[in-house]
């Protein structure tokens, strides 16, 4: 597709430069309650995995967030650069797997995770209904962007792109921040993202990004296996933790959220990582015998609340996270939305 036609379509702030070959994304900072603010979009929190694209000559690279090659395990997404306006492109958004109704979930993303057979990868593609929501726009023909404001990146980024089946640009409202959080707890969706109008975009966690969830979920660290009761197979609760000051805490067993196939591939990952050593700091107690393995591996769980001693409650198994790494599974504490955004200065501007 034919690329703009000079810098004027390009935002103010961009630097003329050659492509970027690595991309850390922006990371939001998790806070507790929604707001409305005149100087703040808000984005639907998609349930999916991050995703860098890096699109030259027409072929598109899905880079994730600790810089793994995701490109291979989505063959769906191999023809959206003809979607988009620019020979050279970085495009930032989230790989998601729709149910029927259209709604991201990660359990059904889960099993095309670190799938390397061609042939499986394709019959779970006949399945499976992919599609990249993208949200931010990097780079765009010998331009780089990062050093916009994002609700200019967000407007270039509508203009070359061409919403398709499998790419769709991530929408947003402006300053009703509460009546977007009504509508994704309704569905119900993991929840929304809040991005100043004017922030840059910092290779790194910051506050100029939020995010308020609707549902409690976290990644975790699998620290070992339980014995399996009665009838069940390979394993019977997984025992995770979270890192603090670089020392893994234990939060929580989980057994539920499993059906057989999630237990045959979860437990055959575990048996090369098996040790006498215990991970946790603590060690924790549990109701059958158990089995440690190394710190390597990461779980996708959702639970109801947090208890006061630090433990999950009623957790449920979602799915592994091959796009994380076991340190970067940290207490991620909400903080206060009213010192981010005071409820003095939302109110003066409504």
């Amino acid at each position: 597709m034919a690329k703009p036609a000079s810098s004027k379509e390009v935002c103010q702030g961009a630097k003329r430069v050659a492509a970027p070959k690595i991309i850390k994304p922006m990371l939001a900072t998790l806070v507790d309650e929604p707001f409305s603010n005149p100087d703040w979009l808000f984005e639907t929190k998609w349930d999916g995995v991050r995703a860098v694209c890096f699109i030259r000559n027409g072929k598109a690279r899905f880079i994730s967030r600790n810089q793994i090659e995701m490109t291979m395990q989505y063959p769906e997404l191999a023809d959206i650069a003809q979607s988009i306006h620019g020979s050279s492109v970085i495009l930032d958004g989230e790989i998601v797997a729709l149910d029927k109704n259209g709604v991201s979930r990660f359990q059904l993303l889960q099993r095309r995770l670190g799938r390397k057979n061609a042939g499986e990868i394709q019959r779970l593609a006949a399945t499976t209904r992919i599609a990249f929501y993208v949200f931010d726009l990097l780079y765009l023909d010998g331009f780089d962007l990062m050093g916009c404001k994002l609700i200019d990146r967000k407007a270039t980024l509508e203009g070359i792109l061409k919403s398709s089946k499998n790419i769709r640009y991530s929408d947003h409202i402006i300053g009703e921040g509460e009546k977007l959080f009504e509508e994704v707890a309704k569905v119900p969706l993991e929840g929304m993202i809040a991005k100043r109008l004017e922030s840059t975009y910092a290779q790194r966690r910051s506050t100029q990004w939020l995010k308020i969830k609707t549902i409690q979920q976290s990644e975790v660290v699998i620290g070992g296996y339980t014995e399996p009761r009665n009838s069940r197979e390979y394993f019977g609760a997984l025992v995770v933790g979270l890192y603090r000051d670089g020392k893994l805490h234990y939060v929580a067993h989980t057994g539920g959220g499993f059906n057989h196939q999630a237990l045959a591939q979860t437990y055959k990952l575990m048996q090369p990582i098996k040790t006498k050593d215990c991970p946790f700091i603590d060690k924790p107690k549990t109701n059958e015998p158990v089995q440690w393995v190394k710190p390597k591996l990461v779980a996708q769980v959702k639970f109801s609340e947090w208890t006061t001693d630090g433990r999950m409650r009623h957790p449920v198994f979602l799915g592994l996270r091959q796009d994380k790494e076991p340190q970067e599974c940290v207490f991620e504490r909400k903080g206060d939305t009213d010192r981010v955004v005071p409820k003095a200065v939302r109110k003066s501007k409504r």
